[in-house]
């Protein structure tokens, strides 16, 4: 009996001695990694993330470890696609587990996947480490709300909004201030009409003032020449009022059409701005919050 115990004792300390040693190593492989990024040695860390990694040689808590080390480099090298699928595979009881799913999110967001980030987001919200971060998984979910211009769900996740957590606050209030903030009504008919009567009156209205006095002193000038060529020719029978002509004719139509085109390119201008404050905004409270 005493032998039998002696060799379960054994086996005991053994096993731990090797998941104390591989997590030994995966610790000294994530500190290394920091230091890596830390001092902005990219390459060396881009190649420490890029090592084999045979899963079935470590315990879980040690891969864990790995898997986030390597999703934190890969994200710091903006390489999103390797980065979120690293992160995806820190299990649920790893220390790492919010900040690779919040990380994660981000990513999947980077790549314009938001089901990918909606998915993260749902994951960890039904996990015992949600209840910490209640707020930020309703900040985040607010976010992506305002990315997808669903007004509905941001007021939701809004309701969650304390404006007391101090990496949280100031964001939450700007996002509230792009939630309320709107385009101004354009319309691209009024835009093309308006350049028909005055070239470049439709880039003014559209916001586009440079463009407009541009485009109005470059029509008015070849109308001014093409004037001028068939009042001292007597005939507008005569290669220079054509060439002046044509070349006046063909900008007022462009900039008919341009006008109309910078009413379109207006909203995607301001959509593209809204979204890259949002972005922004999104990882902000994250270097707080997961330092």
């Amino acid at each position: 009996m005493s032998r039998r115990i002696v060799c379960i004792l054994a086996a005991v300390v053994v096993s731990l001695g090797g998941v104390w040693g591989q997590e030994h190593h995966a610790r000294g492989d994530y500190e290394f990694g920091l230091y890596l990024l830390g001092g902005s040695h990219l390459r060396d860390a881009q190649t420490l993330a890029t090592l084999p990694l045979d899963d079935t040689q470590f315990f879980p808590a040690a891969l864990d470890t790995l898997h986030y080390l390597r999703g934190w480099i890969h994200y710091n090298l903006q390489d999103f696609q390797l980065s979120t699928a690293e992160f995806e595979r820190v299990g649920s009881g790893s220390e790492f587990f919010p900040k690779s799913t919040f990380y994660g999110a981000i990513g999947h967001l980077s790549l314009n996947n938001k089901e990918g980030a909606k998915r993260l987001l749902d994951h960890f919200s039904a996990t015992p480490q949600a209840d910490h971060h209640r707020e930020l998984l309703a900040f985040e979910r607010a976010g992506i709300a305002l990315l997808e211009g669903d007004t509905e769900e941001y007021n939701a996740q809004r309701n969650h909004f304390t404006y007391t957590n101090f990496a949280l606050a100031e964001q939450e209030r700007i996002f509230d201030r792009i939630a309320t903030t709107a385009p101004r009504n354009l319309s691209p008919w009024v835009a093309g009409v308006a350049s028909a009567v005055v070239p470049g009156l439709g880039k003014i209205y559209a916001g586009n003032v440079g463009e407009g006095i541009a485009s109005f002193l470059l029509v008015g000038a070849f109308a001014g020449l093409t004037a001028e060529s068939w009042s001292k020719a007597g005939t507008p029978n005569n290669w220079r009022t054509i060439a002046y002509g044509t070349i006046g004719s063909l900008l007022y139509i462009g900039n008919i059409f341009g006008s109309v085109a910078s009413v379109k390119v207006y909203y995607e201008e301001f959509e593209t701005t809204r979204s890259g404050a949002v972005m922004y905004g999104l990882h902000i409270p994250l270097r707080s919050i997961f330092r």
